[in-house]
C-alpha cells in the first residue's frame, strides 16, 4: 500500500478564508404575513426590507431571510440566544400559544452550558431558544 501524493500547481498559492460569522439564514415560509407577525411578536424582532426584495428579521449582526414557498416541504432548524431566564422564556411562549416541542433541557453546547427549549414556527421550522449559563 503506497502513499497518495499530489502536487499543487506552482501558479496557485495556498490561502485560507477567515470566516467567523453567519450573515443570514433563509427560512422557508408559506404565508409571509403570518411568519412576519410570529417572528416580530414572539421574538420581538424588527422586520426589515432586504436589498433582494425579501422581508427579513433583524438580529443585529445577522438576519433571517424569509423565503416564500407554496408549501414548506423542507423546514429548517436553527438556534437563537435569549438574554432572559428560561422561566420567563417559557412563560412568554405559552402566552403566545407557541408549539413547544421539547421542554427546557440543560445541556452542554460547543462553547458553554445552556438551558434550551425547542419550538416550532407556523411552518414547522424548528427553533431552539437558548439561555446561556
Amino acid at each position: 500500500m503506497g502513499v497518495l501524493l499530489f502536487t499543487i500547481p506552482t501558479e496557485r498559492r495556498i490561502t485560507f478564508m477567515n470566516i467567523r460569522e453567519i450573515e443570514y439564514i433563509t427560512i422557508p415560509v408559506s404565508n409571509l404575513e403570518v411568519s412576519l407577525r410570529f417572528y416580530h411578536e414572539v421574538f420581538d424582532l424588527r422586520i426589515v426590507d432586504l436589498p433582494n426584495g425579501d422581508k427579513g428579521a433583524d438580529l443585529r449582526k445577522q438576519f433571517l431571510d424569509f423565503h416564500v414557498e407554496d408549501k414548506v416541504e423542507h423546514p429548517t432548524s436553527f438556534g437563537l440566544i435569549a438574554h432572559d431566564s428560561m422561566k420567563d422564556i417559557k412563560a412568554h411562549l405559552i402566552n403566545y400559544f407557541v408549539d413547544i416541542v421539547s421542554e427546557p433541557t440543560e445541556k452542554t453546547e460547543v462553547r458553554r452550558n445552556v438551558n434550551s427549549i425547542t419550538i416550532l414556527d407556523p411552518d414547522k421550522n424548528r427553533i431552539e431558544v437558548n439561555e446561556f449559563r
